[in-house]
């Protein structure tokens, strides 16, 4: 999910996400990759930019004997958490933007050692005022988990994948082609979220204290219908193409769809990383 791309706007977009989430395994998938390279019996685990709750629902069947808590800064995203989970769960929900204010008194009490930011990291403006606050929560012994797609790291030596297909993205051509029908003339995506290298990346974590690597690597497939998906969601549309009216986006999604049917699936990359204290 996402932090601190205004609230507002992640209310406005909590129903279509959850929607989103559930249609589609892709979030699930990262989930589970995150799993795999943090500890495997934490005590207390924290799902930052937890969203309508899917991730914290998947952590709560992946460590049953841990206390689980979500944390948003989107009340609507809160709202649809606790909805959609079973009382028995016995997951707390907070509202709180920890990059722009310290945690509540509820999650400092209790001291995580997990961490996890399922697609929510990249969202985050501020990103050292948020692994400046996290340390009121964080135990000594904390592994922070969190993964970042390729379209926002670059790592120093790109991994080659030899068996990897990689057409033109058509589908997003013709997305920019109605677009620019619209009265957008341009002439890529511009995504309104920071591009981290390498360097970047290890730099921010040590100057919070941590040394960060990457555990793995998670090749994504995606259908076309699924990457349209992602722009029913309003906060999604504005990252991806800020400056043009959400509206415009989903019509021109819309659009396309019927010619986009038979286009091929996109191959993605999605990197997964752990940061434990130095």
């Amino acid at each position: 999910m996402a932090l601190q791309t205004a609230a507002s706007i992640w209310d406005g977009s909590a129903t279509d996400y959850s929607r989103h989430t559930s249609r589609y395994p892709t979030h699930a998938r990262i989930g589970i990759a995150l799993t795999a390279v943090a500890p495997a019996d934490p005590r207390r685990v924290l799902d930052y930019g937890c969203g309508p709750g899917n991730s914290t629902r998947l952590f709560r069947r992946m460590y049953p004997h841990a206390a689980i808590s979500g944390v948003d800064s989107s009340p609507a995203m809160i709202a649809e958490a606790r909805a959609a989970t079973a009382q028995e769960a016995a997951i707390d929900y907070h509202r709180a933007d920890l990059a722009a204010a310290d945690p509540p008194a509820a999650l400092t009490s209790r001291l995580f050692d997990l961490i996890v930011c399922a697609n929510s990291l990249f969202h985050v403006a501020d990103k050292a005022a948020l692994l400046t606050r996290i340390q009121a929560v964080a135990a000594d012994d904390v592994t922070i988990v969190f993964s970042l797609y390729d379209t926002v790291f670059v790592p120093t030596d790109p991994v080659v994948w030899p068996l990897r297909v990689e057409p033109g993205d058509t589908l997003m051509d013709l997305l920019i082609g109605r677009l620019c029908d619209r009265g957008h003339p341009i002439e890529a995506r511009q995504e309104d979220r920071e591009v981290l290298t390498e360097k970047a990346l290890t730099a921010l974590f040590g100057d919070a204290g941590f040394t960060v690597r990457c555990g793995d690597i998670l090749r994504l497939r995606r259908t076309p219908a699924e990457r349209l998906s992602f722009f029913s969601v309003p906060a999604t549309a504005a990252e991806v193409f800020p400056g043009i009216p959400v509206k415009d986006v989903q019509a021109a999604a819309d659009d396309v769809s019927r010619e986009a049917a038979g286009l091929p699936e996109q191959e993605r990359c999605v990197y997964v990383f752990t940061a434990t204290r130095s």
